[in-house]
């Protein structure tokens, strides 16, 4: 029994493995089209995509530490 479980085991392990291996080469060849993409833009579009993309980060990261602080400040009133 126990031979039995651990074969099945080793079988979930392997797809596992071998699922997650195509997943990374899919992804690899998605990058590589968005890469040709970005290259055949011109310089100033490339910036400006640049530009927005740092923007929306910056938002997002001030947001989330905003709502840190705010939990910060929950937990040590309750204490």
């Amino acid at each position: 029994m126990k031979s039995l479980t651990d074969l099945i085991l080793k079988n979930i392990m392997l797809f596992k493995f071998l699922f997650k291996k195509k997943k990374k080469l899919h992804e690899q060849s998605e990058e590589t089209f968005e890469m040709k993409n970005w290259m055949n833009l011109t310089k100033e579009e490339r910036l400006e995509i640049d530009f927005n993309e740092k923007n929306k980060m910056m938002r997002k990261k001030k947001a989330l530490l905003e709502s840190i602080r705010e939990e910060y400040i929950k937990i040590k009133k309750e204490k």
